[in-house]
C-alpha cells in the first residue's frame, strides 16, 4: 500500500529527513510520532507528492509517487492535518459537496453516517467555524469518499475530548473495514489505543518501528506507594524515583521494568502501608525514555 525506500529530504543545509525507509501493508493502522521538527510533516508532505524528495523513492498503490503524477492516486487517499486550510468563503455543506464531486462515489449512508457522528456546523461560512468546528468538516472530507488509504496529519489537533473519541471510533471502525491508515499525532496514547505499529521519528530518522504492544512493554510500569515512612531499598529495576508528602503521610513513585514477582515481594514486605497503585506505564512515558536514550547514544 505504502513504500518509502531511503527517502531523504535536504532544505539547504538543514537535513529533513534522513534514509526513511519503512512499509505499511493494506489494512494496517500506523501511528507516527514524534517531537515537533523530527520530521513527520516533511515525510507526509513527500508520500502525498507535496514534496519532492531529494534521495529515495516513495510507491503508494504500487507507483513511484511524483510531483507530476500525484495526483492521481489522491483520489483513492484521504487526507487532513490539524492546521490544513479549507475555502473560508464556502459553508461547510459546499465544501464536502465538492469534495464529493471529485470522485464517483457518492455514498449517502456514508455522508450521513459521519455526520451523525462529527455533529458538523454545514450551513455556515469555513471562516466563521472555530478551530474544533473546522476540524470536523475536514476530518469528515477525509472518509467521505470511502478512501483505500487515509493519511492524517495530527487529525485531532483542536478537537475536545469528545470528538476525539468520536475520531478514535471511527478509526477503530476503519480497522474492521480494511482501511489504511497512516497518522501523525502528539497524543501519544489515543496512538497507543488504536494503531497496532508506531514509528518514532527523531531529527528526521526513525528511531523505533515497534508494535504499540511491544512499545508499552518497554516501558514497564508506575508504581505509586503511599507509607508512614520513606521504606528501605526500592526494588532492583525501580527508576524515575520521586517521593513527596500528602501530610504525614509519604509518597514513592517510580517506573519499575523488572519481574513482577520481585515487585509484589517487595510491595508485601513493607509496613504501615496506607495505599499503593501499579499502572500500565503510558505510551508517552515510554516514548520520552526512547527519546532519552537517543540523546545518550
Amino acid at each position: 500500500m505504502l513504500e518509502l525506500k531511503s527517502v531523504s529530504k535536504n532544505f539547504g543545509k538543514t537535513k529533513a529527513l534522513q534514509n526513511v525507509s519503512f512499509t505499511v501493508s493494506s489494512g494496517e493502522i500506523v501511528g507516527f510520532v514524534g517531537a515537533n521538527g523530527a520530521g513527520k510533516s516533511t515525510t507526509i508532505g513527500s508520500i502525498l507528492g507535496f514534496i519532492a524528495p531529494s534521495h529515495g523513492e516513495i510507491h503508494v498503490f504500487g507507483q513511484k509517487v511524483l510531483v507530476s503524477n500525484a495526483h492521481k492516486s489522491h483520489a483513492r487517499i484521504g487526507y487532513a492535518a490539524g492546521d490544513m486550510e479549507m475555502p473560508k468563503r464556502l459553508t461547510g455543506n459546499q465544501y464536502l459537496r465538492f469534495v464529493r464531486s471529485q470522485t464517483k462515489q457518492h455514498d449517502d449512508a456514508l455522508f450521513k453516517d459521519l455526520c451523525n457522528r462529527f455533529k458538523p456546523q454545514l450551513d455556515k461560512k469555513i471562516g466563521d467555524l472555530s478551530r474544533g468546528n473546522k476540524q470536523k468538516i475536514a476530518l469528515i472530507g477525509v472518509f467521505i469518499n470511502d478512501p483505500q488509504l487515509v493519511i492524517l496529519d495530527e487529525p485531532t489537533s483542536g478537537l475536545d475530548p469528545v470528538m476525539q473519541d468520536v475520531f478514535l471510533d471511527l478509526i477503530r471502525d476503519c480497522q474492521k473495514n480494511g482501511t489504511t491508515v497512516f497518522m501523525s499525532s502528539h497524543y501519544l496514547n489515543e496512538v497507543a489505543d488504536v494503531c497496532s505499529r508506531v514509528i518514532l521519528m527523531r531529527s528526521g530518522e526513525i528511531i523505533e518501528d515497534v508494535s504499540a504492544k511491544e512499545l508499552l512493554e518497554k516501558g514497564g510500569k508506575t508504581v505509586r506507594i503511599v507509607m508512614a515512612g520513606q521504606g528501605d531499598t526500592l526494588p532492583s529495576g525501580a527508576t524515575d524515583v520521586q517521593y513527596s508528602k500528602d501530610g504525614e503521610k509519604h509518597v514513592i513513585t517510580f517506573s519499575y521494568k523488572g519481574d513482577p514477582k520481585k515487585l509484589i515481594r517487595w510491595i508485601s514486605s513493607l509496613t504501615k502501608l496506607y495505599d499503593v497503585e501499579v499502572t500500565e506505564y503510558n505510551l508517552e512515558n515510554a516514548f520520552q525514555s526512547m527519546y532519552a536514550n537517543e540523546e545518550k547514544k
